[in-house]
C-alpha cells in the first residue's frame, strides 16, 4: 500500500512529510469533520425533530518523526518551529492512495518533546481548517461560447462560417457538497445575466459592457465580489446588482447554466470556474 503523503506550503515554502526525511506515525481528521445537530423535542410524541445541521471547522493532527542524521536534528527542530508559527496561514495537500486534495489551515498547536540530540525528533502538529471542505488541486473551467466552429485566422478557402452557439451549458459538480463559482463575462452586453436553471437562481448586473469590457463575479461565502474591468482597471460594480439576484452555487450533480444579454447583444463568451469540494479524502 502506498504511504500517505502530506505536503504543507506556507509563504512560498514547502514541507513534504515523506520518507526518507520524515516518517508519518499517526494522523486524524481526514475522513470527516465534526457536525452539530440542533434538535427540538417532540411534544406529546416520541423522539425529536431536526432543526438545523451545522458543519464545524476541521481539526487535523499529524504525528511524524524526523529520520535524517542526528547531526542535523537541532537545526531541523528550529526549522520546524519556525515553519509552524501560529502567525502563518498555510495550505495542506494530502495524497491518499493517489487521491490528492487540498485545504487551507491555521496552526493550532505544535509539539516536539525531544530533550537531547539522542532523543528521536518526534513532532505533533495540530491544524484547524476553518473552511472544512477539501478541494481539487486545480480549478475546473467551463466556457459557454457565443460563436462556435467556423474559420480561424489564418483560414483557407473554402471556409465555413461560424455558427451561433447555445447560450447555456450543463456543468457537472463532482464533489460531495455545493461549490461557489467565479463567472467571467466577456462583453459586449447590456444588463448581463447568468442563471442556474437547475436551482432557479440568477445574477443580473444593470450595466452595459463594451466588447473590451469584462465582468467578474465571485459567489464564494465571505468573498462575494462584482467587478468590471475597463481599460485594464477593475472597478467595484456591487451597487449595480439587480435586487432579485442571488449568489448561487453549483449543486452536487448537473447544473444547467445560461447567460443572457438585453438588446440582442451577444457576448464573446462566458466562463464558469469552480473547484469541486469534498467532505474528506
Amino acid at each position: 500500500m502506498k504511504p500517505i503523503i502530506f505536503t504543507l506550503t506556507c509563504n512560498g515554502e514547502a514541507l513534504v512529510l515523506q520518507e526518507p526525511e520524515y516518517g508519518v506515525t499517526a494522523y486524524s481528521g481526514l475522513e470527516a469533520t465534526d457536525y452539530e445537530l440542533e434538535k427540538n423535542v417532540n411534544v406529546n410524541y416520541i423522539g425529536e425533530r431536526m432543526k438545523r445541521k451545522k458543519v464545524l471547522s476541521r481539526p487535523i493532527s499529524i504525528e511524524f518523526d524526523y529520520l535524517g542524521p542526528d547531526s542535523q536534528k537541532a537545526g531541523k527542530r528550529q526549522e520546524l518551529i519556525r515553519f509552524f508559527s501560529p502567525f502563518r496561514t498555510g495550505e495542506l495537500t494530502v495524497n491518499y492512495l493517489g487521491v490528492e486534495r487540498r485545504i487551507e489551515y491555521e496552526v493550532a498547536g505544535f509539539e516536539s518533546p525531544s530533550q537531547t540530540i539522542y532523543d528521536p525528533l518526534s513532532c505533533l502538529i495540530e491544524l484547524d481548517c476553518l473552511d472544512p471542505a477539501f478541494r481539487d488541486l486545480l480549478q475546473t473551467g467551463e466556457t459557454i461560447s457565443t460563436w462556435i466552429r467556423g474559420w480561424k485566422w489564418k483560414f483557407k478557402l473554402p471556409f465555413k462560417m461560424k455558427e451561433r452557439g447555445e447560450p447555456q451549458k450543463s456543468i457537472l459538480n463532482e464533489g460531495h457538497v455545493e461549490t461557489p463559482v467565479e463567472i467571467i463575462f466577456h462583453g459586449p452586453a447590456v444588463n448581463p445575466k447568468v442563471s442556474n436553471l437547475t436551482t432557479g437562481q440568477m445574477i443580473r448586473i444593470k450595466q452595459s459592457l463594451t466588447s473590451d469590457d469584462t465582468l467578474y463575479i465571485n459567489t464564494a461565502f465571505g468573498k462575494k465580489t462584482v467587478e468590471i474591468e475597463r481599460n485594464g482597471v477593475r472597478e467595484d460594480a456591487f451597487d449595480y446588482i439587480d435586487l432579485a439576484s442571488e449568489f448561487f452555487s453549483l449543486q452536487v450533480g448537473e447544473n444547467v447554466i445560461r447567460y443572457e444579454s438585453e438588446n440582442g447583444l451577444d457576448p464573446q463568451s462566458v466562463e464558469i470556474r469552480y473547484c469541486n469540494r469534498y467532505i474528506g479524502v
